[in-house]
């Protein structure tokens, strides 16, 4: 397993950062210009889908993608054994202080960024569950609903809960009453409150927490609060969250009063003393449905309770527009987002196993330390090309570096044939193969960016350095002309162009015969 690259942290911090930021925005414009119903449930899942969408999706694909396989494919030959310091494209050098600074911040950053994106993980994964552990030791220490009931109508509700399947239990924390759907669906009750209240206001009460649990909204809460913990470093998805909360509450509170319109103010003052009864107490994460620190949310919903929803609903027309608009829009945010996304082949670098099996700086000293294959001539390598047949990997071919050349800013000679171009201009197959590597960070070799090496079989392999990004996956088979990759600057570079490399049974020949 290899650590996410900067260029993954940056793309998808940024991009879900962006897509939160853009859904939110566009939710609460839109919920404002149609003066939208606040118990518009349907409306906000929509928007939080929207912001949490492409984000999973890629990072689901990106753990399920090509790199998890646990067949990777052996090469006829041996991988190229690189040396680090000859690939680079030589218009204005960058001193070699500042590249090995630079080599040095990015290996310093990745597993930084690694290890807070998972500290914050944990950490809202412990707190999720010190909030479930707390409910769960409420509901164990709960004992069977004994509140008295004068009202047949108070009566025949519980009668009719119970007969559906719901248990009703009284507690003695001083909490406000919520619904538990494991391990079975089950509403608590406070005493202290079930006694100050009246029949009616217990029956519209339990007629609320009854509404979540056939809505399902213990189930979505806990499936939105898991891709949070996910998405943890995301304040608008929160935000988006919230905003489905209160509108499920709303929506309950609108069916516990139903058309006895004459006990809203009843309902309201039930509401007020549930909030007097917790005052300054802690509330479980899970039986809490708004913070305190927002008291214009606790305003909404008894303002709702009075004077009742003034404010339209979504029409049927609109909720389907809206819906498909979150979901074309969602994936098309993440193709984009998993599009760009470089994924690391780690099978991609296949060694001898006792080079594999040594600690990386051990290898990376053994191979530098082994003798490096004789270069062919260029009248041998195009003897022995009689058998395939080679094309330029470029449409518009610029060759801004030649094999064998040395001097500034080269100390080496250079081991292959540079192309350049625009960034993101298309890289063919010379010739029909299997991608043998597709990598970000091949044979431990930095300067040489992103990476893919393909067979071609009869003794011969090529590889391109310095790509922007891959277009081919481990074990691919391709053929003549079919695009491999993007030009781009990744590695040691000093502009856009991709390096190009062929050899004839691990002899580096010189390309530019062969890929005219």
């Amino acid at each position: 397993m290899t650590l996410p690259s900067l260029e993954f942290w940056s793309l998808h911090l940024g991009a879900c950062l962006a897509t939160g930021l853009l859904a939110w925005a566009l939710g609460l414009g839109l919920h404002r210009t149609l003066h939208l119903s606040h118990a518009s449930r349907g409306y906000w899942l929509a928007v939080w889908t929207l912001a949490a969408l492409p984000t999973a999706a890629a990072l689901a694909l990106r753990g399920l993608g090509p790199e998890t396989s646990s067949w990777p494919i052996t090469p006829s030959l041996p991988l190229p054994v690189l040396s680090d310091g000859g690939a680079w494209s030589g218009l204005a050098a960058a001193s070699p202080a500042t590249s090995a600074a630079a080599s040095t911040l990015r290996d310093w950053l990745e597993p930084l960024l690694a290890a807070l994106y998972f500290s914050g993980a944990i950490v809202a994964a412990l707190r999720w569950w010190s909030g479930l552990r707390a409910v769960r030791r409420i509901v164990a220490a709960s004992r069977p609903f004994d509140g008295a009931v004068n009202d047949t109508s108070v009566a025949a509700e519980c009668r009719r809960l119970c007969e559906s399947g719901i248990e009703l239990r009284t507690i003695d924390h001083a909490t406000s009453p919520f619904a538990v759907c494991l391990p079975r669906p089950t509403i608590l009750v406070p005493a202290a409150l079930s006694a100050q209240m009246s029949d009616e206001q217990l029956r519209m009460v339990l007629r609320h927490e009854a509404v979540h649990l056939a809505r399902r909204d213990p189930q979505r809460a806990a499936a939105m609060r898991l891709v949070q913990v996910v998405l943890w470093f995301d304040p608008f998805l929160r935000l988006i969250a919230q905003r489905v909360q209160i509108a499920a509450e709303l929506r309950c509170d609108a069916d516990a009063i139903a058309d006895r319109t004459e006990q809203r103010r009843s309902y309201a003052q039930a509401y007020l003393q549930t909030l007097r009864l917790s005052a300054g107490l802690p509330l479980p994460a899970s039986a809490a449905a708004f913070s305190r620190k927002d008291p214009g949310h606790h305003r909404l919903r008894i303002a709702h309770m009075i004077e009742g929803d003034r404010r339209r609903r979504v029409p049927s027309a609109l909720r389907w527009v809206l819906a498909a608009t979150a979901l074309i829009a969602g994936a098309a945010i993440a193709s984009v987002q998993i599009g760009a996304t470089p994924t690391t082949n780690t099978a991609a670098t296949s060694r001898p196993a006792l080079m594999r099996s040594l600690p990386s700086a051990v290898s990376n000293t053994a191979a530098k330390a082994a003798p490096r294959p004789a270069v062919a001539t260029a009248a041998a390598a195009a003897a022995a090309n009689a058998e395939i047949e080679f094309s330029s990997p470029m449409r518009k071919p610029r060759i801004s570096g030649h094999f064998g050349e040395v001097g500034p800013p080269r100390t080496n000679p250079h081991r292959g044939l540079d192309f350049a171009a625009a960034r993101g201009t298309p890289v063919h197959a010379p010739a029909a193969g299997v991608v043998v590597a597709a990598t970000e960070r091949y044979d431990d070799a930095p300067n040489y960016g992103t990476v893919v090496v393909l067979d071609h079989g009869g003794g011969w392999q090529s590889l391109y350095a310095h790509l922007d990004a891959y277009e081919v996956q481990l074990g691919q088979q391709v053929a003549s002309g079919e695009r491999i990759g993007r030009v781009g600057s990744t590695g040691k570079v000093t502009g856009p162009h991709v390096h190009v490399e062929m050899l004839r049974n691990g002899q580096r020949v010189d390309p530019e015969p062969l890929l005219r």
